[in-house]
């Protein structure tokens, strides 16, 4: 199935958004704000055409620049992304999709809830081994946690 405009926008919004977390060092919740203070995702949607053509750090670097530009003072760690982690961030945003589309919500706001969730952060646990399942499980996973009804995997 090849993806719409939309769909390939959400995920490299996703991957970008992920990114910030990895080299900002900073959880999900810190990097919304930042993402929506500085309408990150309209700016990643503004330079569409030239960021779906490179590459993810490329972006990301052009998106630090931005930010610098705007007054923003910017600490990070300088990482790659490992294909285990662009695993998790493609079952993160399929994920994501999914429960958008269930609860009638933008795919930015299910993400966004997503990854401030238990599941999302399991997700990104390795040691959970959540990540090996798909992404309607890791889906089901996140419905069951809203309704207090977790079946298994845990942190611990």
């Amino acid at each position: 199935m090849a993806l719409t405009y939309i769909d390939d926008l959400f995920m490299l919004q996703v991957r970008l958004f992920r990114l910030a977390q990895i080299r900002w060092d900073k959880n999900p919740k810190k990097c919304e704000a930042i993402f929506n203070k500085y309408d990150i995702n309209s700016y990643i949607k503004t330079c569409y055409e030239e960021y779906h053509v490179q590459g993810d750090d490329a972006n990301f670097d052009d998106i630090e620049n931005y930010l610098t530009n705007k007054g923003w003072t910017l600490c990070r760690q300088k990482m790659n992304v490992s294909k285990y982690d662009y695993t998790m961030q493609l079952l993160a945003a399929m994920a994501s999709i999914n429960l958008a589309r269930q609860q009638k919500i933008s795919k930015t706001k299910a993400f966004f809830k997503f990854m401030k969730s238990q599941t999302g952060e399991m997700l990104f646990d390795e040691s959970t081994d959540m990540w090996m399942n798909g992404p309607d499980y890791i889906a089901d996973e996140y419905r069951r946690e809203m309704l207090g009804k977790r079946k298994h995997h845990s942190t611990t």
